[in-house]
Protein backbone atom coordinates (compact mmCIF):
# COMPACT_ATOMS: atom_id res chain seq x y z
CA UNK A 1 0.00 0.00 0.00
CA UNK A 2 1.25 2.96 -0.68
CA UNK A 3 1.54 5.89 1.63
CA UNK A 4 1.83 9.71 0.77
CA UNK A 5 3.02 12.43 2.35
CA UNK A 6 -0.38 13.69 3.14
CA UNK A 7 -1.77 11.12 3.88
CA UNK A 8 0.62 10.40 6.72
CA UNK A 9 0.69 14.20 8.11
CA UNK A 10 -2.66 13.96 8.56
CA UNK A 11 -2.48 10.35 10.29
CA UNK A 12 0.24 12.31 12.76
CA UNK A 13 -2.18 15.41 13.65
CA UNK A 14 -5.45 13.43 14.14
CA UNK A 15 -3.63 11.00 16.14
CA UNK A 16 -1.53 13.96 18.78
CA UNK A 17 -5.70 15.48 18.38
CA UNK A 18 -6.66 12.60 19.96
CA UNK A 19 -3.83 12.09 22.41
CA UNK A 20 -4.23 15.51 23.26
CA UNK A 21 -8.22 15.82 23.95
CA UNK A 22 -7.93 12.68 26.04
CA UNK A 23 -5.21 14.98 28.20
CA UNK A 24 -7.72 17.48 28.53
CA UNK A 25 -10.19 15.47 29.52
CA UNK A 26 -8.34 13.94 32.29
CA UNK A 27 -7.13 17.43 33.69
CA UNK A 28 -10.61 18.65 33.35
CA UNK A 29 -12.26 15.86 35.75
CA UNK A 30 -8.88 16.66 38.11
CA UNK A 31 -10.08 19.99 38.25
CA UNK A 32 -13.44 19.78 38.48
CA UNK A 33 -13.76 16.45 40.38
CA UNK A 34 -16.30 14.91 38.83
CA UNK A 35 -16.40 12.05 36.40
CA UNK A 36 -18.59 13.05 34.10
CA UNK A 37 -18.62 16.27 32.28
CA UNK A 38 -21.55 15.73 29.69
CA UNK A 39 -24.27 13.39 28.69
CA UNK A 40 -22.42 12.26 26.00
CA UNK A 41 -19.37 10.98 27.93
CA UNK A 42 -22.03 8.65 30.12
CA UNK A 43 -25.72 8.89 28.84
CA UNK A 44 -26.98 6.42 31.53
CA UNK A 45 -25.39 7.56 34.37
CA UNK A 46 -25.77 11.50 33.70
CA UNK A 47 -29.79 10.03 33.67
CA UNK A 48 -28.77 8.61 36.64
CA UNK A 49 -27.59 11.71 38.40
CA UNK A 50 -30.15 14.36 37.39
CA UNK A 51 -32.87 11.89 39.03
CA UNK A 52 -30.71 11.94 41.90
CA UNK A 53 -30.13 15.25 41.76
CA UNK A 54 -34.09 16.74 41.08
CA UNK A 55 -34.95 14.79 44.50
CA UNK A 56 -32.35 16.03 46.11
CA UNK A 57 -33.32 19.54 45.14
CA UNK A 58 -36.98 18.76 45.93
CA UNK A 59 -35.69 17.46 49.45
CA UNK A 60 -34.07 20.65 50.25
CA UNK A 61 -37.56 22.77 49.05
CA UNK A 62 -39.46 19.82 51.49
CA UNK A 63 -36.96 21.32 54.54
CA UNK A 64 -37.79 24.81 53.36
CA UNK A 65 -41.29 24.00 54.00
CA UNK A 66 -40.79 22.31 57.36
CA UNK A 67 -38.93 25.49 58.72
CA UNK A 68 -41.84 27.41 57.81
CA UNK A 69 -44.11 24.85 59.32
CA UNK A 70 -42.51 24.54 62.35
CA UNK A 71 -41.81 28.24 62.60
CA UNK A 72 -46.04 28.79 62.44
CA UNK A 73 -46.68 25.78 64.84
CA UNK A 74 -44.04 26.97 67.20
CA UNK A 75 -45.68 30.66 67.43
CA UNK A 76 -48.79 28.76 67.55
CA UNK A 77 -48.21 26.54 70.76
CA UNK A 78 -46.19 29.71 72.23
CA UNK A 79 -49.90 31.65 72.50
CA UNK A 80 -51.34 28.93 73.19
CA UNK A 81 -49.32 28.33 76.37
CA UNK A 82 -49.57 32.28 76.98
CA UNK A 83 -53.78 31.90 76.87
CA UNK A 84 -53.74 28.73 78.99
CA UNK A 85 -51.94 31.03 81.83
CA UNK A 86 -54.66 33.93 80.92
CA UNK A 87 -57.49 31.23 81.42
CA UNK A 88 -55.87 29.63 84.58
CA UNK A 89 -55.68 33.48 85.78
CA UNK A 90 -59.66 33.66 84.75
CA UNK A 91 -60.37 30.77 86.97
CA UNK A 92 -58.56 32.36 90.14
CA UNK A 93 -60.69 35.44 89.50
CA UNK A 94 -63.85 33.81 89.16
CA UNK A 95 -63.50 30.97 91.76
CA UNK A 96 -62.47 34.03 94.65
CA UNK A 97 -65.46 36.21 93.24
CA UNK A 98 -68.20 33.37 93.51
CA UNK A 99 -67.90 33.29 97.07
CA UNK A 100 -70.26 34.56 99.16
CA UNK A 101 -67.36 36.59 101.33
CA UNK A 102 -66.64 38.69 97.84
CA UNK A 103 -68.85 41.98 97.21
CA UNK A 104 -69.08 44.28 94.75
CA UNK A 105 -66.23 46.67 94.96
CA UNK A 106 -63.93 43.04 95.03
CA UNK A 107 -66.11 41.81 91.61
CA UNK A 108 -65.71 45.53 90.16
CA UNK A 109 -62.00 45.05 90.01
CA UNK A 110 -61.78 41.64 89.36
CA UNK A 111 -63.54 42.41 86.02
CA UNK A 112 -61.07 44.92 85.27
CA UNK A 113 -58.71 42.38 85.25
CA UNK A 114 -60.78 39.76 83.26
CA UNK A 115 -61.43 43.22 81.04
CA UNK A 116 -56.99 43.09 80.35
CA UNK A 117 -56.78 39.23 79.83
CA UNK A 118 -60.01 39.66 77.16
CA UNK A 119 -58.05 42.48 75.54
CA UNK A 120 -54.55 39.92 75.59
CA UNK A 121 -56.69 36.90 74.42
CA UNK A 122 -58.16 39.40 71.52
CA UNK A 123 -54.08 40.29 70.81
CA UNK A 124 -53.69 36.86 70.53
CA UNK A 125 -56.32 36.32 67.87
CA UNK A 126 -54.77 38.79 65.49
CA UNK A 127 -51.29 37.26 65.75
CA UNK A 128 -48.92 37.15 62.91
CA UNK A 129 -46.50 35.23 61.87
CA UNK A 130 -44.38 37.18 58.94
CA UNK A 131 -46.87 39.25 57.26
CA UNK A 132 -50.04 36.62 57.39
CA UNK A 133 -52.46 36.93 60.12
CA UNK A 134 -52.07 33.46 61.52
CA UNK A 135 -55.99 32.94 62.74
CA UNK A 136 -57.86 33.58 60.05
CA UNK A 137 -58.03 30.53 57.55
CA UNK A 138 -56.53 31.24 54.58
CA UNK A 139 -57.70 34.96 54.85
CA UNK A 140 -54.24 35.59 56.04
CA UNK A 141 -54.21 39.55 54.91
CA UNK A 142 -56.70 41.22 57.31
CA UNK A 143 -57.28 40.73 60.97
CA UNK A 144 -59.55 37.81 61.56
CA UNK A 145 -61.40 39.29 64.56
CA UNK A 146 -63.25 42.68 65.54
CA UNK A 147 -62.54 43.64 68.86
CA UNK A 148 -64.90 43.51 71.46
CA UNK A 149 -65.35 45.95 74.53
CA UNK A 150 -66.91 44.28 77.46
CA UNK A 151 -69.00 46.72 78.21
CA UNK A 152 -71.10 46.46 75.10
CA UNK A 153 -71.48 43.19 75.28
CA UNK A 154 -75.01 41.79 75.70
CA UNK A 155 -74.88 38.12 77.81
CA UNK A 156 -78.36 37.36 76.93
CA UNK A 157 -78.20 36.60 73.58
CA UNK A 158 -80.82 36.38 70.37
CA UNK A 159 -82.18 33.34 68.57
CA UNK A 160 -81.65 34.66 65.09
CA UNK A 161 -81.11 37.38 62.61
CA UNK A 162 -84.46 37.24 60.09
CA UNK A 163 -86.36 40.07 58.27
CA UNK A 164 -89.40 38.57 60.35
CA UNK A 165 -89.91 37.15 63.82
CA UNK A 166 -89.54 33.63 64.62
CA UNK A 167 -92.08 31.35 64.99
CA UNK A 168 -93.26 30.09 67.91
CA UNK A 169 -91.53 32.06 70.51
CA UNK A 170 -91.23 31.98 73.96
CA UNK A 171 -90.98 34.55 77.07
CA UNK A 172 -88.10 36.25 76.69
CA UNK A 173 -86.92 35.26 73.29
CA UNK A 174 -84.82 37.97 70.66
CA UNK A 175 -84.05 38.37 67.80
CA UNK A 176 -82.25 41.07 65.42
CA UNK A 177 -84.39 42.13 62.30
CA UNK A 178 -81.91 42.75 59.91
CA UNK A 179 -83.61 44.86 57.68
CA UNK A 180 -83.48 47.90 60.58
CA UNK A 181 -80.87 46.23 62.68
CA UNK A 182 -82.82 47.00 66.10
CA UNK A 183 -83.08 43.97 68.46
CA UNK A 184 -86.79 42.80 69.18
CA UNK A 185 -87.54 41.38 72.42
CA UNK A 186 -91.26 38.93 73.18
CA UNK A 187 -92.58 39.98 76.42
CA UNK A 188 -96.17 39.59 77.14
CA UNK A 189 -97.37 37.68 73.55
CA UNK A 190 -95.78 40.53 71.06
CA UNK A 191 -92.71 41.41 70.05
CA UNK A 192 -91.44 44.53 71.56
CA UNK A 193 -88.85 46.84 69.60
CA UNK A 194 -85.86 47.41 72.31
CA UNK A 195 -84.63 50.64 70.33
CA UNK A 196 -81.66 51.79 68.02
CA UNK A 197 -78.59 49.36 68.57
CA UNK A 198 -75.57 51.32 69.92
CA UNK A 199 -72.48 51.19 67.55
CA UNK A 200 -70.11 48.38 69.24
CA UNK A 201 -72.55 46.42 70.34
CA UNK A 202 -71.91 42.70 70.54
CA UNK A 203 -74.07 39.94 71.25
CA UNK A 204 -74.25 35.72 70.38
CA UNK A 205 -76.82 34.63 67.91
CA UNK A 206 -77.61 31.38 68.71
CA UNK A 207 -78.98 29.75 65.45
CA UNK A 208 -75.37 30.55 64.04
CA UNK A 209 -73.15 29.73 67.60
CA UNK A 210 -71.54 33.15 65.98
CA UNK A 211 -70.70 36.64 68.20
CA UNK A 212 -72.50 39.54 66.10
CA UNK A 213 -71.13 43.25 66.34
CA UNK A 214 -72.62 46.63 65.10
CA UNK A 215 -70.35 48.34 63.19
CA UNK A 216 -70.59 50.99 60.63
CA UNK A 217 -74.66 50.65 61.50
CA UNK A 218 -74.52 46.65 59.90
CA UNK A 219 -74.48 43.70 62.15
CA UNK A 220 -71.32 41.85 60.74
CA UNK A 221 -69.73 38.28 62.64
CA UNK A 222 -67.11 38.83 65.10
CA UNK A 223 -64.82 36.43 62.69
CA UNK A 224 -63.80 37.90 59.60
CA UNK A 225 -61.49 34.31 58.69
CA UNK A 226 -62.71 31.56 57.27
CA UNK A 227 -62.38 28.01 57.70
CA UNK A 228 -59.65 27.30 55.55
CA UNK A 229 -56.43 25.21 55.70
CA UNK A 230 -53.05 26.24 54.83
CA UNK A 231 -51.07 23.18 54.26
CA UNK A 232 -47.19 22.72 53.25
CA UNK A 233 -46.06 19.79 51.59
CA UNK A 234 -43.29 18.28 53.36
CA UNK A 235 -42.34 15.10 51.03
CA UNK A 236 -43.98 13.49 48.22
CA UNK A 237 -47.46 13.61 48.21
CA UNK A 238 -47.34 14.30 51.58
CA UNK A 239 -48.58 17.55 53.51
CA UNK A 240 -48.93 18.81 56.82
CA UNK A 241 -51.75 21.50 57.92
CA UNK A 242 -49.85 24.64 59.41
CA UNK A 243 -52.46 26.52 60.72
CA UNK A 244 -56.01 26.39 63.08
CA UNK A 245 -58.54 28.51 62.02
CA UNK A 246 -59.69 30.92 64.81
CA UNK A 247 -63.04 29.92 65.63
CA UNK A 248 -61.45 26.10 66.22
CA UNK A 249 -59.35 28.18 68.95
CA UNK A 250 -61.27 31.43 70.46
CA UNK A 251 -64.89 30.21 69.89
CA UNK A 252 -65.45 26.84 69.48
CA UNK A 253 -68.76 25.48 70.84
CA UNK A 254 -67.35 22.92 72.83
CA UNK A 255 -65.43 25.80 74.64
CA UNK A 256 -65.89 29.45 73.72
CA UNK A 257 -62.91 31.62 75.48
CA UNK A 258 -64.30 34.97 73.95
CA UNK A 259 -68.03 34.81 74.90
CA UNK A 260 -67.05 33.28 78.22
CA UNK A 261 -64.45 36.08 79.42
CA UNK A 262 -67.17 38.36 78.18
CA UNK A 263 -69.85 36.57 79.97
CA UNK A 264 -67.61 36.77 83.37
CA UNK A 265 -66.86 40.37 83.19
CA UNK A 266 -70.16 40.85 82.52
CA UNK A 267 -71.37 39.31 85.58
CA UNK A 268 -68.31 40.85 87.86
CA UNK A 269 -69.57 44.24 86.88
CA UNK A 270 -72.91 43.72 87.66
CA UNK A 271 -72.18 41.90 91.37
CA UNK A 272 -74.03 38.49 89.78
CA UNK A 273 -72.81 35.63 91.36
CA UNK A 274 -74.52 32.88 89.73
CA UNK A 275 -73.68 33.99 86.31
CA UNK A 276 -70.11 34.20 88.01
CA UNK A 277 -69.99 30.42 88.95
CA UNK A 278 -71.89 29.61 85.59
CA UNK A 279 -68.87 31.36 84.18
CA UNK A 280 -66.57 28.81 86.09
CA UNK A 281 -67.71 26.18 84.08
CA UNK A 282 -67.71 27.49 80.70
CA UNK A 283 -64.04 28.12 81.71
CA UNK A 284 -63.09 24.84 82.00
CA UNK A 285 -64.73 24.11 79.12
CA UNK A 286 -62.78 26.71 77.36
CA UNK A 287 -59.67 25.21 78.68
CA UNK A 288 -60.59 21.88 77.35
CA UNK A 289 -61.14 22.68 74.19
CA UNK A 290 -57.07 24.69 74.57
CA UNK A 291 -55.59 21.91 75.56
CA UNK A 292 -57.39 19.77 72.72
CA UNK A 293 -55.51 22.13 70.31
CA UNK A 294 -52.52 22.41 72.01
CA UNK A 295 -52.07 18.25 71.64
CA UNK A 296 -52.44 18.66 67.82
CA UNK A 297 -50.04 21.26 67.40
CA UNK A 298 -47.53 19.52 69.61
CA UNK A 299 -48.19 16.61 67.07
CA UNK A 300 -48.08 18.13 63.84
CA UNK A 301 -44.47 19.67 65.12
CA UNK A 302 -43.12 16.13 66.61
CA UNK A 303 -44.06 15.02 62.57
CA UNK A 304 -42.35 17.53 61.29
CA UNK A 305 -39.27 16.72 63.32
CA UNK A 306 -39.65 13.09 62.52
CA UNK A 307 -39.95 14.11 58.56
CA UNK A 308 -36.57 16.27 59.06
CA UNK A 309 -34.98 13.74 60.50
CA UNK A 310 -36.11 11.35 57.59
CA UNK A 311 -35.27 14.20 54.79
CA UNK A 312 -31.78 13.94 56.09
CA UNK A 313 -31.34 10.71 55.77
CA UNK A 314 -32.55 10.32 52.60
CA UNK A 315 -29.86 13.16 51.57
CA UNK A 316 -27.25 11.27 52.71
CA UNK A 317 -28.17 8.03 51.01
CA UNK A 318 -28.61 10.20 47.66
CA UNK A 319 -25.75 12.32 47.60
CA UNK A 320 -23.79 8.76 48.14
CA UNK A 321 -25.42 7.23 45.11
CA UNK A 322 -24.77 10.16 42.89
CA UNK A 323 -21.05 10.15 44.19
CA UNK A 324 -20.20 6.90 42.84
CA UNK A 325 -21.67 7.90 39.42
CA UNK A 326 -20.18 11.22 38.89
CA UNK A 327 -17.68 11.85 41.46
CA UNK A 328 -14.30 11.28 39.76
CA UNK A 329 -11.76 8.61 41.67
CA UNK A 330 -8.94 10.82 42.17
CA UNK A 331 -6.05 7.48 42.20
CA UNK A 332 -7.15 5.98 38.94
CA UNK A 333 -7.84 9.38 37.18
CA UNK A 334 -3.81 10.73 37.96
CA UNK A 335 -2.53 7.06 36.79
CA UNK A 336 -4.78 7.69 33.54
CA UNK A 337 -3.02 11.13 33.46
CA UNK A 338 0.37 9.88 34.07
CA UNK A 339 -0.13 7.05 31.34
CA UNK A 340 -1.59 9.44 28.93
CA UNK A 341 1.04 11.93 29.32
CA UNK A 342 4.10 8.89 28.46
CA UNK A 343 1.33 7.61 25.57
CA UNK A 344 1.62 11.23 24.46
CA UNK A 345 5.46 11.81 25.04
CA UNK A 346 6.15 9.01 23.00
CA UNK A 347 3.84 9.68 20.42
CA UNK A 348 5.61 13.24 19.87
CA UNK A 349 9.18 11.38 19.48
CA UNK A 350 7.77 8.83 17.12
CA UNK A 351 6.33 11.96 15.14
CA UNK A 352 9.80 13.36 15.55
CA UNK A 353 11.57 10.18 14.04
CA UNK A 354 9.22 9.83 11.15
CA UNK A 355 9.11 13.62 10.02
CA UNK A 356 12.90 13.47 10.01
CA UNK A 357 13.00 10.97 7.43
CA UNK A 358 13.99 11.42 3.71
CA UNK A 359 15.55 9.28 1.02
CA UNK A 360 18.01 11.41 1.08
CA UNK A 361 19.05 9.71 3.99
CA UNK A 362 19.48 6.29 2.25
CA UNK A 363 21.78 7.83 -0.84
Amino acid sequence: MRISNRFLYNQIIKDLGNSTEKLFRLNSQISSGKRIDKPSEDPVGMSSVLIYRTELNANEQFQKNIELAEGWLNRTDAIMQDMDNLLGRAVELATQQASSTADADTRKGAAQEVDQILHMVMGHANSRYGNKYMFGGTMTQDPPFINVDADKWDPDGVRTIASSPPASPAEGNRYIDSDDGHIWGYTGGSWVDQGATTEGTAVRVDDESEIYVYQDSAWVTQYQGNSGIIRSSIGKGDAIEMNIPGHEVFMDASGDIISTLLDLGKALTSNDQDGIQNALADLDDSAGTLSNNMASVGARVNRLEHTTSVLKTADVDLEKRKSLIEDLDYAEAITSLKNQQTIYQATLQSVSMITKLSLVDYV
